[in-house]
């Protein structure tokens, strides 16, 4: 029999995963969220003009530099749309004229020797990580606006197609994919054998990683944009509905629930020392007991803009970015500031990413800074455009 209820909530679902996709593209313009990760002495870079970067982790000297092919530049593209007003991206101070793509929303994955991105119009590549020579490409046919992961020889990609794909990390063929019923922003998490992954459909998804079989789902009250952090046997995951959900890794089941917040969770949680640490489009930086859900600072340590990018942890130090460029360094016992350095100059959305004590920030003016994680101190700063 046909199911009128279904139907009418299958549009409400579509129609709002419409709308959110027109404030994604319609709102970034042509810049994305580039990512940084490292091995060894080099760091590697997603840049806002399309490139790849390898450089000295010590001072930014560049090894080596690949570029997205001027070929692959048309591939997928959304169209020209006019920018709408939104609480999630700030259109309205966006700027005129940012109503294309970027190429990158996220961090290179690292494995093996080679460098995995995956291009805003719909292609995988994978680099040499020590020559910078291309290996291969993948064509997955649908926009990527999420990084990369990789496990076990596989590599996960989520599109707005709704598909999480996985690939072999040696060759690029398909393994399998698995359909999920709105578009996938979220970057996967790899634990045991198993695929963490949120959907704009409001689902949490646990997925077998050798063939792409559900284990179970969890369903949410608004889009699940930001990458699952998997600790023991717990998921942690904000979602657009101001809740943040702690759930059964192993069964799907609800652990606890914060419902503090008041407005949307976008960025990973990071995690240490039995706490959970979160940004929020309201200002605020969360810390949680892990096991309960309950408050570990007095207070939500606020920040002068909304939270975008994921924090990172070193030490004691958390290191947070508000959206309008300003870093804080916050201690992880007492939510209290450490420092702050407000030389960035430019919106922060990307991931921050830390390695050897010191934090590295791809902020929106297209630059890389390095910041000493203990005391906030600028150890160097470089241009990451032409």
């Amino acid at each position: 029999m046909f199911n009128n209820r279904r139907t009418w909530l299958t549009k409400v679902v579509l129609i709002g995963i419409l709308l959110v996709t027109l404030v994604l593209v319609g709102c970034i313009g042509p810049r994305g969220w580039p990512g940084t990760t490292s091995e060894g002495n080099t760091l590697y870079v997603n840049t806002l003009d399309g490139r790849i970067l390898a450089l000295n982790i010590t001072n930014g000297a560049q090894k080596w530099v690949w570029t997205v092919p001027a070929a692959q530049t048309g591939r997928s593209q959304p169209g020209n749309l006019t920018s709408i007003g939104s609480t999630f991206l700030n259109c309205s101070r966006g700027g005129a004229g940012q109503s294309r793509p970027g190429y990158f929303y996220g961090a290179p994955a690292l494995a093996n020797g080679t460098i995995y991105i995956g291009y805003f119009k719909g292609v995988a590549y994978a680099i040499n990580a020590s020559t910078g020579k291309k290996v291969w490409e993948h064509d997955i046919k649908s926009n990527i606006a999420s990084g990369l992961t990789i496990a076990t020889n596989t590599l996960f990609i989520g599109s707005s197609n709704g598909n999480l794909t996985a690939l072999d990390a040696g060759n690029g063929s398909v393994k399998w994919a698995f359909s999920t019923e709105g578009e996938v922003w979220s970057t996967p998490s790899v634990v045991d054998g198993v695929v963490y992954l949120g959907s704009l459909d409001h689902n949490l998804y646990a997925l077998n990683a050798a063939d792409g079989s559900k284990r179970w789902s969890f369903t949410s009250g608004g889009v699940i944009a930001s990458t699952p952090l998997v600790v023991g046997d717990v998921v942690y995951v904000g979602s657009f509905d101001h809740k943040f959900y702690a759930v059964d890794a192993k069964t799907g089941g609800l652990r606890w629930t914060f419902e503090g917040a008041g407005d949307w969770f976008w960025s990973e949680a990071a995690y240490g020392n039995g706490t959970v640490y979160m940004g929020c489009f309201d200002h605020n930086v969360y810390a949680l007991d892990a096991d309960n859900g309950t408050a570990a600072w007095p207070k939500p340590f606020t920040t002068s803009a909304k939270v975008k990018a994921s924090p990172v942890i070193s030490g004691d130090v958390l290191v947070v970015a508000s959206e309008d460029g300003k870093i804080y360094g916050i201690d992880l016992k007492t939510g209290e500031k450490k420092w702050e350095f407000d030389g960035v100059n430019a919106k922060v959305l990307s991931p921050l990413y830390a390695a050897a004590g010191v934090v590295y920030i791809n902020s929106q003016d297209n630059r890389l800074h390095a910041l000493n994680i203990e005391t906030g101190r600028q150890i160097w700063s470089i241009r990451l455009s032409r």
